[in-house]
This record gives structure tokens, sequence and C-alpha cells, in this order.
């Protein structure tokens, strides 16, 4: 099979942080040649384009990690980026509440993380809730998040991708790929044609961890997809207009069930953390893969050995969730607002493609980027990779030699 050898660059994966790869390729080396590569018929259909919109503001994240850094960066970036291209934008901020007295001292190390991180953060009394977010409830402090936003993950995702045509670059649809070592270097190999480039990026999502064991790198890693489902209603009056939140559970990477404002002035509520066994299982079946069975396998293997993780207990815990009734009175716990609204419905879903380490037995909560060969491969960019996308592929593209 003849070799296409006319990029200086290919991407895998026509998410947002593939395109944003693209897109910083490009700014730096405008005479670069650069093509994206997707399994699909068109950008953003898995992850990116099922996001939840939330622009984060980065008081989540440990300090001295990649997620702290370009989620906050980032959070200013878009929020520019949608306002400049006319993109839609509800700039509505977020409240996270206490539940419980065990909470207080949690949400106190989130906004110790915050100002460390350098986020707009305030903490508050529970006094101060009714002027900020009357609809809301906490057991004592809250905080106030300003600058946490709305945005449309479909909207960026078209704008970024029309950015990337007019600089030059070149997107090719509906093409499966595997990764092959041929003379110690790597090749792209579809069905038509095999591709071989300077760089090649793997930003490949949920299969980033799948294709680089092709070529023998981040064998410890896993995929372990968690569904995200959610249910929304019509936005009442007496709803809330701020995002509201939970203190989250420090042991797992998820922030809990929480109320968010949609572009198209519904509420809605969730999600759930599932843990399923295909990376497209966005319903009951739809999506199963037999061929995901075997990751599956071992990432739940190393998480029922982990001392960090109750994997079975987040199993219990979440499957109440995928139904209607536990799911609103567990928000209710947020808003009791919400006992006024009718007629629920699902939103769609979204998996969360969690890499677990098998050897250290833990779920992987920050970035993670490993390079080979003339491979950079993507391994780990989750949530909040929406919001930190521009500014992680600009830092991915200047730090990585093969990028150069």
């Amino acid at each position: 099979m003849v070799i296409n050898k006319d990029y200086d660059h290919i991407i895998i994966g026509a998410g947002i942080i593939g395109i944003s790869l693209g897109l910083a390729i490009l700014e730096r080396s405008p005479s670069k040649k650069v093509l994206i590569i997707d399994k699909e018929n068109k950008p953003g259909v898995h992850a990116s384009g099922r996001n939840s919109g939330v622009l984060h503001a980065g008081f989540y994240y440990s300090p001295d990690s990649l997620k702290a850094k370009f989620c906050r960066l980032g959070n200013l970036e878009l929020r520019k980026f949608c306002k400049e291209n006319n993109l839609r934008i509800l700039e509505t901020g977020k409240v996270v509440v206490c539940q419980d007295k065990q909470d207080v001292l949690r949400l106190e190390e989130l906004y110790r993380r915050g100002v460390e991180n350098g986020v707009d953060i305030e903490i508050h009394s529970f006094q101060e809730l009714n002027r900020i977010e009357p609809a809301a409830q906490t057991i004592d402090k809250f905080i106030w998040s300003p600058t946490t936003a709305v945005g449309s993950p479909k909207d960026v995702i078209e704008k970024l991708s029309e950015k990337f045509i007019k600089s030059g670059g070149k997107f090719l649809f509906n093409q499966k790929v595997k990764l092959i070592k041929k003379n110690n270097e790597v090749l792209i190999q579809t069905k038509s044609a095999n591709y071989f480039a300077k760089a090649i990026i793997n930003s490949a999502g949920a299969y980033a961890a799948e294709l680089a064991k092709q070529v023998n790198v981040g064998r410890e890693y896993v995929c372990m997809p968690f569904l995200g489902a959610y249910k929304k209603s019509s936005l009442l009056s007496q709803n809330p207009k701020r995002l509201v939140y939970p203190v989250p559970n420090p042991v797992n990477p998820f922030l809990g069930v929480h109320t968010t404002i949609t572009l198209n002035n519904e509420l809605k509520i969730g999600p759930t953390a599932f843990p399923v066994i295909g990376k497209e299982q966005y319903k009951a079946i739809d999506g199963f893969s037999f061929k995901d069975l075997g990751e599956f396998l071992s990432s739940s293997k190393a998480l029922l050995r982990s001392n960090s993780v109750n994997l079975l207990g987040l199993a219990q815990e979440e499957v109440l969730k995928l139904f209607t009734k536990p799911l609103l009175n567990r928000t209710k716990k947020l808003s009791y607002s919400l006992q006024d609204n009718k007629n629920w419905v699902k939103h769609p879903s979204g998996i969360r493609a969690q890499i677990i380490n098998t050897k250290t037995k833990t779920i992987e909560m920050d970035y993670i980027v490993e390079s080979d060969k003339n491979v950079v491969h993507v391994l780990n960019a989750v949530s909040p990779g929406w919001t930190s996308s521009l500014p992680f592929a600009r830092w991915v593209v200047e730090n990585q030699p093969l990028l150069a």
C-alpha cells in the first residue's frame, strides 16, 4: 500500500482537543501542512459535542496540576472567544453549597485551592446566599464563583473547525485508524491508505490509550467509560438562575449531581457517573461493545483492588440516579424549587473516558501526555478538557520537541 507523506503533522481525533492542537500548530507555524483524521463524519461527535457546556473556573484542582493551570486560563480565553465570535454564552456564575457539616471543611479547602490557583472566588456565610442565589440552600457557608459560565460546545467546535480550515488545515472523516510500526517509525493505517508524518498526535479521546498500546506506549493505562446522564425541564421563575453544585467527594473525580441552565432556557439536573462497558454506550445497550469488554474488566479489576476508590459503592449509588425520582430527590437538596418542575425528560448523555492506572490501581486525576518515536499521545484530557482546550493545546505544541 502506498504511503501518503503529504502532511507535516497528522492529528487523530476531531474533538475540541484535536482541533485546538491543529490550530495551535498553524498559529505557530502557518506553513505547516496539518491533517485531522476522525472515524466519524464530522467534528465533535462524542465527548466534545456531548459536553455539559459548563466553563469551569478552576478551583477544584490541585494547585500543582495541569488542570488547575489550564482550566483557569481556558475559562478566560474561551469566554473571550465566544464573545469575539458572537457565540452564545451565559455568564451565570456558580454557587457551591454544603449539604452537611462534613462539607464545610471540604468547602474551605476548595476555597483555598481557588485562591492558590488564582481564580476569582469568594466564600460567604449562609446569610449571603439569598442575595446571590435565593433558590439554593446550604447548611453553612457557600462558595461564589462569578466566572463560571455556560457555552455551546457545538458552536465552539464549529467555529474552531472553520478557523482551522481557513488557516490551511484539512479534515479527513469516516476513517478508522490503527497505529503500526515500520522501520522504527509509526504509520497511520486506514482501509484506503497508510499515512506518515514527521509528527503524529494521538488525540483520540476514549480511544487514545487503545491506540497508544498498539505501539507499546502507556501500557499501564486503560479507559473506563462513565455514563453521564441528565434530565431536563422547562426553567421556572422560581428555579436557580446560577449553577448550583454540591461540595464534591474528594476521592472521586466527579463533581456530584448539580443544576445547570441550558442555552435553550431549560433547567438540567445530573449527571450520573455510572461505569459502563462501551466507549460509546450512551443508552442501556446502544454502543455496547464486546471489544471494550476486556478493557472494562481490566480497569474494574484495578479499582476493585484499590484502597482509594470504592467502585462497587460508586456503581450502587449511581445506578439509582439513572431514574428520575432518585435523581430529583438528590438534587432537591440543592434547591427546593425543583419540586415545582414537571415533565422531566432525558437530555443527551455523554461519556467521560476516565483513565485508570492498572499499576497504581488509581484513577488518573490530571492530564497525561507522552511521546515516543514520531507520536505524541494525549492519553488523558477529560473534564475540564473543553474549558482547558485552547491553552492546553498550545502548551502541548510548545513543549513537545516533535512538534517544533
